[in-house]
């Protein structure tokens, strides 16, 4: 069998390569798919990079990877027009100016230009040889570049996540017309076949988007969570772990973990709220809630404003901020239960990873939720008060029904692999190849 030609765009790993507030959950879909195309002897995959901020350090890190390594690497061929623009835009400037200080700058523009043609696009007629035997393009994310889109031959499939900007466009004022978000729905055409991450993602894309889409070529296609995880409940390893996020814990205590970013949909401000009246009315103090993820260094302030007895109960409250990859598992492992009270997710990678890491999940009862915790976790309304603190009650004071759902989360998380997924999206591309 002739290998299939594949395109894959590596936007998102670009941005999520190295630890920070990007290597989340959108990242780690691009990249645990990436590794099934990579492991499959059908495919011959080369790596596309285009309208990337941070690609040339990208590809330095490439070199010495054991993973990305492997890949040969397009840049978008189309980009030496730009550097010539811009060379005679500078050049336009320089003569428009008479102070000494501008023309040395639009100088060093000139260079910089220069030189980003010269080292990042010397192979562009090379590249667009190559483009022309591609038979596939994917991505896990954004938009088919146009560049792209308008070679005829390329079939082009495309991820989709969620349209939470359109359900909540309070949350997002910000959105230009340059945002991925916003190019990858003007983009949308009957010519894509999209990967849905759940069923509800699919119904939304439909309901906003119908017109653009072919019905037919939307499959849902579940993904699965960041790394494989398992139960790992030893308090040595997580007294180690929390000191290293500057938490000094005493395995006497307890903690609800909750792991996500502080976007007002998580809607971590109710669950904090509801978590301070749990403890008040059953007046508890071995009890603390660790939030993991990017924060805003605005938030504590937003808890202060909107929670009338924050300042009682705020040493409860325990932001460890980012957190690597290797001590996910164990905290995930060791806590009392996982809350995500989320207003809405396209998928819902989090309540998946605490379920196979063995702890008893709180979430909500909308969106793909269900989907992914079936009747695994304990599910509520997300704006719900006293439903959020019984759960709480439910899982504080009982250990049977922990060490229940416990169980039923390990098997629920059977059904997602990233294998599972992958067999799904490649069945389809080869029949449509």
């Amino acid at each position: 069998m002739k290998k299939i030609n594949i395109l894959y765009d590596a936007t998102m790993l670009t941005q999520g390569f190295l630890n920070g507030p990007a290597r989340a959950g959108l990242f780690f879909t691009a990249y645990n798919l990436l590794k099934q195309f990579a492991a499959d002897f059908r495919f011959h995959v080369i790596l596309y990079l285009s309208e990337m901020s941070d690609y040339r350090h990208f590809m330095e890190y490439m070199k010495n990877d054991g993973f990305f390594s492997q890949f040969s690497v397009i840049a978008n061929y189309k980009q030496p027009n730009v550097y010539k623009y811009n060379i005679g835009v500078h050049k336009k400037n320089i003569s428009l100016t008479n102070n000494i200080f501008k023309k040395i700058y639009y100088y060093l523009k000139i260079i910089k230009n220069y030189l980003y043609q010269f080292l990042f696009y010397k192979n562009a007629d090379s590249n667009y040889e190559t483009i022309k035997t591609i038979d596939a393009y994917f991505s896990p994310l954004n938009a088919v570049p146009p560049e792209i889109a308008e070679i005829g031959n390329i079939k082009q499939f495309l991820v989709l996540h969620d349209v939470i900007p359109n359900i909540y466009p309070e949350y997002y004022h910000d959105l230009s017309s340059d945002h991925w978000y916003i190019k990858m729905i003007n983009s949308l055409n009957k010519k894509h076949y999209c990967f849905c991450n759940s069923e509800s993602t699919r119904n939304d894309f439909l309901s906003y988007f119908g017109r653009q889409l072919d019905e037919r070529k939307l499959f849902v296609t579940h993904i699965s969570s960041s790394q494989q995880l398992r139960p790992d409940y030893d308090d040595v390893k997580l007294t180690r772990t929390l000191k290293k996020y500057n938490v000094m814990y005493d395995s006497k205590k307890k903690y609800i973990f909750s792991f996500c970013t502080l976007e007002p949909r998580k809607n971590l401000i109710f669950t904090i709220r509801c978590f301070f009246k749990f403890i008040e009315r059953h007046n508890i103090d071995d009890l603390y809630f660790f939030l993991g993820g990017g924060h805003w260094d605005r938030f504590i302030g937003q808890l202060k404003e909107q929670i009338n007895n924050f300042n009682i109960y705020s040493k409860k409250i325990v932001q460890l901020g980012y957190i690597d990859d290797e001590d996910v598992n164990v905290l995930y492992s060791n806590s009392l239960f996982f809350a995500y009270i989320s207003q809405y997710e396209g998928f819902g990678m989090p309540p998946l990873e605490a379920m196979q890491a063995g702890t008893p999940v709180i979430t909500s009862n909308n969106s793909s939720l269900p989907e992914v915790v079936g009747d695994a976790a304990i599910t509520i309304t997300y704006n719900d008060e006293e439903a959020c603190i019984k759960a709480f009650e439910d899982f504080y004071f009982n250990e049977a029904l922990r060490k229940e759902y416990i169980a039923k989360g390990l098997e629920r998380a059977k059904l997602f692999s990233w294998e599972k997924t992958y067999i799904k999206i490649s069945d389809i591309i080869i029949n449509v190849i």
